[in-house]
């Protein structure tokens, strides 16, 4: 994808004119603002509760648990360097709190989060982080019906609701957008477990089953596991799939193969449910559950532009607070890109899977619970406040006109940075205008619209994501390590996380 387009015209950009924004949320009530909000509740059929009518398993299920020690094991890994936890930590917010991942070849392995870096002797090694794209928490997993990844790749053919693709085929890239792949396993959570392991950059590495398919390197890492690829110094895998599985006889091949690691790794990120908040209480009937700030907040969020709100929920709906859909917000393209556009850094983003010209540069809308826990944001990690990132969504232009990184990764890649974000607002400029776009922006806004709205935003955290008591259960502290090959994972003091 080298192709270009649209050149950058960053005058005319900046040209769009602003629509000047009502505030009169701000001297009302808190019973007029509780009345407001109860309609939109009503208005939204809002429940405050995602999980109902879904199978979430539990994290006390045995496949959750053998998916748990395999998610924290490096025996996936090409080069044994990095696990699934490498950039997907549950006191990371299910993330890593990187703008975009390093996966292989780290200086410290067990080293997560910011101070984590690219080794100077590794292939491709620039300084910057070596994976294209900010990391999605894996956090609520199961709740999604439709797409995976940032730019849908693993999607739902049939995507009834409430399902998670467990009714009809799942597209990935192994059988190419719109067709079923017969192997990508019972939903959406099994599928996506089978594709960090095939990119270099992310757990593979560049030594590793070089030239080989998807499932080819696959099945090398199911007979990794059954102790037929290279000697281990320790391996429980056979005892542990035999006992989860309840086959204690047989080819081991039925038991450990990749639809088996697919479906454990699945269970383990679905029993990742955390959809305790404030803001759920609130619409279950307990006023009190939120402050008079972060009502007004989310009056904002969910009234439209002449009710002196944002219009957030046109792509932020529902329960689970998101379309599933796809947008041109026009994150600023920093790292290291996907190879599009004339330079290769660029990121197309959805237009990648469809070659449709309203996916342009659009990323898939992002659930909003927990977002608290999930910075730095964006497709790019470009902002590491949700201060930011809310006044880009108010306007993108002026927003990545003049956008620095000041992000937790000094040595980010940001070469065509400017170049590449102009042409991502020249897109969104022309999608907007010929009506393939959604969005209203820009929007007039004022401090205070920025502090409701992000005070709001935090309402959505679960208490048990901030802490690790609680987080235990999801974690590997007491737990057997099968292989010697675990993530001990540590922060850039070297204390555990």
């Amino acid at each position: 994808m080298k192709t270009k387009i649209y050149s950058t015209v960053p005058t005319l950009i900046l040209l769009f004119s602003s629509i000047a924004h009502a505030s009169f949320i701000d001297f009302q009530s808190e019973q007029w603002v509780d009345n407001a909000l109860t309609n939109k509740i009503s208005q939204y059929s809002l429940t405050g509760d995602p999980g109902k009518h879904r199978t979430i398993p539990s994290i006390n299920s045995p496949k959750a648990q053998l998916g748990k020690l395999l998610f924290f094991s490096k025996i996936q890994s090409g080069n044994f360097d990095t696990a699934c936890v490498s950039c997907h930590h549950p006191t990371l917010g299910g993330a890593d709190a990187l703008s975009i991942a390093i996966g292989v070849d780290s200086v410290n392995p067990d080293l997560l989060g910011p101070g984590r870096q690219h080794r100077s002797t590794a292939v491709n090694y620039d300084g910057g982080p070596t994976m294209p794209r900010n990391v999605p928490t894996s956090f609520n997993l199961g709740f999604w019906d439709r797409h995976l990844f940032h730019d849908g790749r693993v999607e739902a053919l049939l995507p009834v609701p409430f399902q998670h693709g467990a009714i009809g085929p799942i597209s990935t890239p192994d059988s190419g957008i719109g067709n079923p792949d017969s192997d990508a396993g019972a939903n959406l959570s099994h599928a996506q477990a089978g594709f960090p392991i095939t990119p270099q950059e992310e757990m593979r590495g560049f030594s590793f089953a070089q030239d080989k398919t998807n499932q080819e390197i696959r099945d090398l890492i199911a007979a990794r596991l059954r102790g037929e690829l290279e000697p281990l110094s320790i391996n429980q895998w056979p005892t542990l799939f035999r006992q989860t599985f309840n086959k204690q006889d047989g080819p081991l091949e039925e038991v450990i193969n990749s639809a088996t690691i697919r479906e454990v790794l699945g269970e383990y990120m679905r029993s990742q449910s955390f959809v305790d908040n404030r803001w759920y209480q609130y619409i279950k009937g307990d006023k009190a559950a939120l402050s008079l700030q972060e009502k007004r907040g989310a009056l904002k969020f969910f009234g439209g532009r002449f009710e002196g709100g944002f219009n957030c929920q046109s792509c932020h709906q529902g329960d689970l607070m998101t379309d599933e859909g796809f947008h041109n917000i026009a994150v600023p393209q920093i790292g290291r890109g996907k190879g599009d556009g004339e330079t290769g850094t660029n990121d197309f983003g959805r237009y990648r899977e469809t070659s449709v010209l309203r996916d342009a540069y659009a990323f898939r809308t992002p659930s909003l619970l927990n977002v608290e826990m999930t910075s730095p944001y964006g497709h790019s990690g470009a902002f590491t406040t949700l201060e930011d990132i809310i006044k880009h969504h108010m306007d993108p232009f002026y927003s990545g006109a003049f956008y620095t990184y000041d992000g937790p990764q000094p040595n980010i890649q940001l070469a065509d940075q400017r170049s590449n974000t102009f042409e991502a607002l020249w897109t969104m400029f022309f999608q907007q205008a010929t009506g393939q776009s959604k969005l209203q922006s820009p929007y007039s806004y004022r401090q205070t619209d920025i502090e409701d709205l992000s005070a709001f935003l935090r309402s959505l955290t679960d208490p048990c994501t901030q802490d690790r008591a609680c987080l235990e259960p999801w974690l590997v502290d007491d737990d057997i390590d099968p292989d010697g090959l675990r993530v001990y994972a540590v922060d850039k003091n070297l204390n555990p996380l």
